[in-house]
C-alpha cells in the first residue's frame, strides 16, 4: 500500500545543514536479510519444481530411455502435469497456506493426481497416449508424490529453523483502538510473520508497554526489528493519522491502516480509480469484460457437450423415474439467483409426486420415506442435478457458481438470510452446478446453523477469488468429490 505525502516537516524546514546533522545521528545498523512472505513461497515453489523435475527426468530415463518418437509426448505431457500442478496449488492460495496451510500436504498431493488427470486427457484428445508407457505415468505419479512430500518437508524445516532466528515480516501495530485483541490474535497466527508489539502514545493501558510511543516503532523501524506496522486507529482522526504516517514513510517500513469494523466485514478491499477520484472499492463485479463472456460461452458449451454426451443417461434416468412412480419426471422449483431474482430451476424427481416439497419447508433425511429407490441412486450420485445443464444453456445457471437455494429453505429452523446477514451477496453471480462450498464437503442438510455459514463464506470467497482457471480447477475437484461424498442423501 502506497501513500501521497512528502517527507516529514522536519526534513525540510531545516535545510541541507539540519539534514546534515540529522544522518550523522543515525547509527549505522547492520541486519540480517530475513525472508519475507513472498521469498518464503517462491523458496517452496522452486524447491518443489526442482524435486518434480528430476522426478519425472528419473521416470523418462529409467523407463522409456528417451526414445526418439517418445520424447515430444514426454515433454509435452511433463510440461503440463507440472504446469497444471503449480496452477493449481499456487494460484489459488495466498503464501502462508500455499507453505504451511492446514491441509497443505494432502492438498498438494491431491492436485498432483488433478495434473495427472490433465495429462491423461491431453495424451487422449492429441492421441498421443501410445508413446506414453503406462509404467511411465504409474512410476512419474508415484514418485511425484514422495518429491513433494519430501520438498515440502524440507521447506517446512528450513523454515521453522529461520523463523526462530528472526526470519519472516515483523510486524507493529500501533494503537490501542477498536477490538485490539482480536487484531493481535489474527497477527500473531500469521504463519510467516513474527508479531512485535503494540505501540501508541496515548496508551492508558497495560495493551502498550511504557516509552513504546510512535518515536521508539520509527527507531525499530531504523534499526530493523520492525518490517510492517498496522495503524489501528479510528478514521476520524484524520490529523493524528497523517502525522504517523508522515514519520512512518521515513522509514522502510509497510504501512497498512486497518479499516472500520463496518467496512473490514466485506472481504476483500482494493483502491480504485473513478474518474479522477481515488476511491475505496468494497465491491467490483467478480465476472466483467472478455473474462465474463469467456465464462458464458464456456458454460453453453460445456453444457451442450455434456447434453450430447449424457442422453442416453438421461433417457435411461427419465424412463426408471416413470417406470418406478405416477408423476412428472421433472421436479421444477423457484429458487433464487442472479441479483437475487427468482428462476425456475429443473432436477429429476426423486421423490413421491404426492410428497414434493416445492417450499423447502421439511428437509430431506437419511432414508427418508418420501425418496424413491430410483430417487436415492440418483440423488447419491448427484445425477438428479443433470437437468440443471438445461438452466446453464438458458443462461439462468453457470457450470460453477453458489449453489441455488429454495426460498424457504431454513438451518436450524431458521432461513438463511435469518441466520447470515450477508446471505444476500452471494447472488452477485450465477448460480451454478457446482462450487467451492460443494468441493470442500460443504453440502447435504443444514441442520446446524454452522452448515449454512460455511457456505456463504465460501460463496464470498469464491466471488472474491474468482477467474477461469479458479473455475477449472472447481470442476476437476467435483468429478473427484463425487465419488467419496458422504453427505449426499
Amino acid at each position: 500500500m502506497s501513500f501521497d505525502g512528502s517527507i516529514g516537516s522536519q526534513g525540510r524546514a531545516g535545510g541541507d545543514a539540519a539534514r546534515g546533522d540529522i544522518m550523522n545521528e543515525i547509527p549505522v545498523v547492520r541486519t540480517r536479510p530475513r525472508m519475507s512472505a513472498r521469498a518464503v513461497r517462491e523458496v517452496a515453489a522452486a524447491a518443489e519444481l526442482g524435486a518434480l523435475v528430476l522426478t519425472l527426468l528419473a521416470s523418462t530415463l529409467v523407463i522409456e530411455k528417451w526414445y526418439a518418437d517418445t520424447v515430444a509426448a514426454l515433454v509435452m505431457s511433463g510440461a503440463l502435469w507440472i504446469g497444471g500442478y503449480f496452477v493449481l496449488t499456487y494460484r489459488f492460495t495466498d503464501a502462508a497456506e500455499s507453505v504451511v496451510g492446514r491441509d497443505l500436504l494432502a492438498g498438494r498431493l491431491g492436485n498432483w493426481l488433478k495434473a495427472a488427470l490433465l495429462v491423461v486427457i491431453f495424451a487422449f484428445s492429441t492421441k498421443t497416449s501410445q508413446d506414453l508407457s503406462r509404467l511411465w505415468f504409474a512410476a512419474s505419479a508415484g514418485l511425484g508424490l514422495v518429491a513433494i512430500a519430501v520438498a515440502r518437508m524440507a521447506v517446512w524445516m528450513a523454515f521453522s529453523s529461520s523463523r526462530r532466528e528472526g526470519a519472516g515480516t515483523r510486524i507493529g501495530v500501533y494503537g490501542v483502538g477498536g477490538d485490539l485483541a482480536d487484531v493481535e490474535l489474527r497477527l500473531r497466527a500469521n504463519a510467516l510473520g513474527t508479531f512485535v508489539g503494540v505501540f501508541d502514545d496515548a496508551a492508558q493501558d497495560a495493551s502498550a508497554a511504557p516509552g513504546e510511543g510512535l518515536s521508539r516503532l520509527v527507531e525499530r523501524a531504523r534499526q530493523g526489528e520492525v518490517d510492517a506496522v498496522v495503524i489501528n486507529l479510528p478514521w476520524h482522526q484524520e490529523e493524528r493519522i497523517r502525522h504517523i504516517v508522515r514519520q512512518l514513510e521515513t522509514v522502510n517500513v509497510d504501512v497498512l491502516l486497518l479499516p472500520p469494523a463496518a467496512l473490514a466485514e466485506h472481504g476483500v478491499m482494493r483502491l480504485a480509480r473513478v474518474g479522477q477520484l481515488n476511491a475505496l472499492a468494497l465491491y467490483t463485479r467478480p465476472a466483467d469484460g472478455v473474462a465474463a463472456l469467456i465464462k458464458t460461452c464456456m458454460d453453453r458449451l460445456v453444457a451442450l457437450a455434456a447434453l450430447v454426451l449424457l442422453s442416453p443417461l438421461l433417457a435411461a434416468v427419465a424412463l426408471a423415474i416413470r417406470l418406478e412412480s405416477p408423476g412428472p419426471i421433472l421436479f421444477r422449483q423457484y429458487r433464487c439467483g442472479l441479483n437475487n431474482q427468482p428462476f425456475t430451476m429443473w432436477k429429476f424427481r426423486s421423490m413421491y409426486a404426492e410428497a414434493a416439497d416445492r417450499n423447502a419447508d421439511r428437509l430431506v433425511t437419511r432414508n427418508d420415506n418420501r425418496i424413491t429407490k430410483v430417487g436415492a441412486i440418483i440423488r447419491k450420485l448427484s445425477i438428479d442435478e443433470l437437468p440443471q445443464l438445461f438452466n446453464v444453456l438458458n443462461g439462468s445457471m453457470s457450470l460453477v457458481g453458489p449453489r441455488p437455494h429454495a426460498y424457504g429453505a431454513k438451518a436450524a429452523d431458521r432461513l438463511y438470510e435469518d441466520v447470515v446477514d450477508r446471505y444476500a451477496a452471494r447472488h452477485r453471480m450465477k448460480p451454478g452446478l457446482t462450487g467451492l462450498a460443494q468441493v470442500r464437503g460443504f453440502r447435504g442438510n443444514t441442520l446446524h446453523e454452522t452448515d449454512i455459514r460455511n457456505r456463504v463464506e465460501s460463496d464470498l470467497e469464491y466471488m472474491e477469488r474468482w477467474s477461469l482457471s479458479l473455475d477449472l480447477s472447481i470442476l476437476m475437484r467435483t468429478a473427484f468429490v463425487l465419488f467419496w461424498q458422504r453427505n449426499a442423501y
